[in-house]
C-alpha cells in the first residue's frame, strides 16, 4: 500500500481517527508477530483469539496505527493512533476496495472447486512473460486474504491475478466487490464445502456469482467440458477452454506420457507439460486463455507452462531408493481426489500403486457416503493398496473392499502415526505412493517422515 494517509484510511473505512494522524502507512498486517514497522494493524476477532489483545504489542513492533472496534477504544488505552470501526474485518475489505480503484489495470479473478491455486500460479507465469504481475501468495484466497493481496498493489504492477475461494453463498460477490476483476476464470464445479453450500448445484450457484458480477465489458473464461458451469449467466465476452468440447481454447490431440504429463496442441502451438495429471492440462489451458486475452503469444505461454513448477504438496513427485511419492497432500475434496487417483493411474509404474488418502472435510451429512464412494473409486483406478486415514477411514476402506480390493490390501487408521510405520516396512522399489487428504489431516507429515 503506497501514498495513503491515516486520514484517508479512516475515510475509506468509515472510521473515527483517534490520535496523531501524520504518518503514512506502508502496508497492513493481521499479526503483531510478523508486523513490519509502519504497517497498519487490524485487530481481527477470530475463532481462536482476538486481535485487540495485541494492539499494544503491534505498536511496540512499529505499527503506524491500529484499526479496532469502536467500543474497544472507550475501555482501553493504546500506545499509538487508533481508527475505530464497526468491524475490523469488514474495514479491511473497505480499505482494499477503495485502494483498488486507484489502479486501472486488468485483474484476473480465479475461482472453482479444484485447481484454483495451480491455475493462478500458471496464469501468473504466463502473464509474467510480458507484464509485471501481482498474484495471490500461496492460497490466501479468503475474505481476509483477498483484501491483503489487493493492498500489495504498487504503481509498477501491470496486472493482478487473484485467487478467490469461498465456503458460503454471497462470499464470492463480496470478494469481487473488493478485487473488482475484469477477467473471471472458473476452473470447474464439484462437491466442495457441501456442509455450507448444500449441494453441487449450490456450489455452481455460488461460483456463478463471479459471472453475475462481471459486466458487459468484462471477459469470462470457463471450462466448457464442465456441464455444471452456468455459462448462460455470463453477460460479457465468453471464452471456453477444454479438451472434449468445441471451444476457442481446446487442447487438441491430448495425450499423457509415461510420467502422466500432458501434451496437446492449441491453435497449432504445441504444449508440453512437465507436471502430471489430466486436470493440470485444464489448468494450463485456462492460463493460456487468459494470456491470449491479454496479448501474450501462445508460443510464450507454451514455454512458460513447460517451465512451470508446482508449489509444494501439489502433484509433486519425488523419488528415493526406487520409490516414487506423489505428494498431493495440500487439500482434498471428492473431485480432486478422483483427479489425483486418475493421475496416479496414468503414470507408468513397475511396482504397486499405493494410495494414502485422508479425510475430505466440510462435506456435511454426506461425508460417510462420499468416503465410501471414494473407496470404490480407488479400486476402479487400479490402486493395489489403500491406506485410509482419519475419522472416515473405515467408510473408505469398506467402499474399496466392496468394489473388489482384497481386504488384506486395505488398511484404515484414525491418525497418521501407524501409516508411517506401515509404509516404512512395506514400500518397495518400483512402488508409487499417492498421498492426499484435506488440510486438517496434514498428510504431508507422512511424506516428511518418510524422508521425501
Amino acid at each position: 500500500m503506497t501514498d495513503v494517509s491515516l486520514k484517508q484510511v479512516a475515510e475509506w473505512v468509515r472510521g473515527e481517527l483517534v490520535g496523531e494522524s501524520g504518518s503514512v502507512p506502508t502496508g497492513v498486517s493481521l499479526d503483531n508477530r510478523t508486523l513490519e514497522a509502519g504497517e497498519l494493524f487490524f485487530a481481527i476477532q477470530g475463532e481462536q483469539t482476538d486481535g485487540h489483545r495485541f494492539v499494544n504489542a503491534a505498536f511496540e513492533a512499529g505499527a503506524s496505527a491500529a484499526i479496532v472496534q469502536k467500543g474497544w477504544i472507550a475501555d482501553n488505552t493504546a500506545n499509538g493512533p487508533l481508527i475505530g470501526v464497526d468491524a475490523p474485518d469488514l474495514a479491511l475489505g473497505d480499505l482494499a476496495r477503495a485502494y483498488r480503484k486507484r489502479f486501472g489495470i486488468p485483474v484476473v479473478g480465479i475461482t472453482g472447486s479444484n485447481g484454483k491455486t495451480t491455475t493462478k500460479d500458471m496464469t501468473a507465469a504466463v502473464l509474467g512473460t510480458r507484464y509485471s504481475v501481482l498474484k495471490t501468495p500461496g492460497n490466501q484466497n479468503t475474505r481476509l486474504g483477498v483484501p491483503m493481496t489487493i493492498l500489495e498493489l504498487e504503481p509498477s504492477h501491470e496486472v493482478a491475478v487473484i485467487e478467490m475461494g469461498i465456503s458460503e453463498h454471497h462470499g464470492l460477490t463480496y470478494l469481487c466487490e473488493v478485487a473488482d476483476p475484469t477477467i473471471g476464470v472458473i476452473t470447474n464445479i464439484g462437491p466442495t464445502h457441501l456442509e455450507f453450500l448444500g449441494s453441487v448445484e449450490g456450489v455452481a450457484a455460488a461460483k456463478g456469482e463471479l459471472l453475475e458480477y462481471l459486466d458487459e465489458s468484462s471477459m469470462a473464461i470457463l471450462n466448457f467440458d464442465d456441464l455444471l458451469l452456468p455459462k448462460e449467466r455470463a453477460k460479457g465476452r465468453l471464452l471456453g477452454f477444454g479438451i472434449e468440447e468445441d471451444c476457442q481454447f481446446r487442447g487438441e490431440g491430448f495425450v499423457l506420457d509415461r510420467e502422466g504429463c500432458g501434451h496437446f496442441s492449441l491453435q497449432s502451438q504445441s504444449f508440453d507439460l512437465r507436471i502430471p495429471g489430466r486436470h493440470n492440462a485444464y489448468n494450463a489451458l485456462a492460463a493460456a486463455a487468459v494470456g491470449a486475452t491479454l496479448d501474450v503469444p501462445l508460443s510464450d505461454a507454451a514455454q512458460a507452462l513447460q517451465d512451470f513448477e508446482l508449489t509444494r504438496w501439489r502433484s509433486q513427485i519425488a523419488e528415493k531408493d526406487g520409490v516414487r511419492v506423489f505428494n498431493d497432500a495440500y487439500n482434498a475434496n471428492p473431485a480432486s481426489m478422483k483427479a489425483a487417483l486418475l493421475a496416479a493411474k496414468e503414470i507408468d509404474v513397475p511396482g504397486r500403486r499405493i494410495a494414502v488418502l485422508g479425510d475430505m472435510l466440510e462435506l456435511g451429512p454426506g461425508s460417510e457416503e462420499a468416503h465410501f464412494e471414494l473407496g470404490r473409486h480407488v479400486q476402479l483406478c487400479g490402486i493395489n493398496e489403500l491406506v485410509a486415514v482419519g475419522e472416515f477411514a473405515d467408510n473408505m476402506a469398506a467402499g474399496a473392499v466392496e468394489a473388489g480390493l482384497p481386504v488384506t490390501h486395505v488398511h484404515a487408521y484414525p491418525d497418521r502415526e501407524p501409516v508411517i510405520s506401515l509404509l516404512k516396512e512395506t514400500m518397495k522399489e518400483g512402488d508409487l505412493v499417492l498421498v492426499k487428504g484435506s488440510r486438517g489431516i496434514a498428510l504431508e507429515k507422512v511424506v516428511e517422515a518418510l524422508g521425501f
